[in-house]
C-alpha cells in the first residue's frame, strides 16, 4: 500500500511540474514580428567626427528606435546626445542629428536602426578622409 501511495505522489508530482514547465513556456513573451522600416542618413559620405541627420519612416508610432553603427566588432549607438534610443512619432517617422564617432577611420558602414515593436531599418555612410 505505502508504495502505491509512493508511486502515485511521484506521478502527481511529475504531473504538478509538467503543467508548470507548459505554463512558464506559454508565458515568455514573444519577440515582435520583425517589420521592414526605412532609414536614411544625410549627407551619405562625411569624415569623422561629422554632423549626420538620421531619418526613419515606416516605424511603429510611438516605437522607441536604438540607432547603431558597426565599425569592425564595435557598435556605436547614435541618435541624441542625451538619449540612445528615439521614440518614432504618431506617423512612424523621426530624424535626430548625430555624429560620425571621431575615430572611425575611412570606409563603408552600415547602420541600424531597430524598434522595440520590430521595425527595422537599415542604411549605409561612407567616412571619407
Amino acid at each position: 500500500m505505502a508504495n502505491k501511495r509512493s508511486l502515485l505522489a511521484s506521478k502527481a508530482i511529475a504531473l504538478i511540474c509538467c503543467i508548470v514547465m507548459i505554463v512558464s513556456i506559454a508565458c515568455v513573451p514573444k519577440a515582435p514580428k520583425e517589420r521592414p522600416a526605412s532609414l536614411t542618413i544625410l549627407p551619405t559620405s562625411a569624415k569623422a567626427g561629422s554632423v549626420i541627420i538620421l531619418s526613419g519612416t515606416q516605424f511603429a508610432p510611438g516605437e522607441e528606435v536604438e540607432i547603431i553603427m558597426t565599425v569592425g566588432n564595435v557598435h556605436h549607438s547614435l541618435g541624441t546626445e542625451k538619449a540612445d534610443t528615439v521614440i518614432a512619432n504618431d506617423k512612424g517617422a523621426f530624424e535626430v542629428t548625430s555624429g560620425i564617432p571621431v575615430k572611425t577611420p575611412p570606409g563603408t558602414y552600415k547602420v541600424t536602426a531597430s524598434g522595440n515593436k520590430g521595425s527595422i531599418g537599415a542604411f549605409t555612410i561612407k567616412v571619407i578622409q
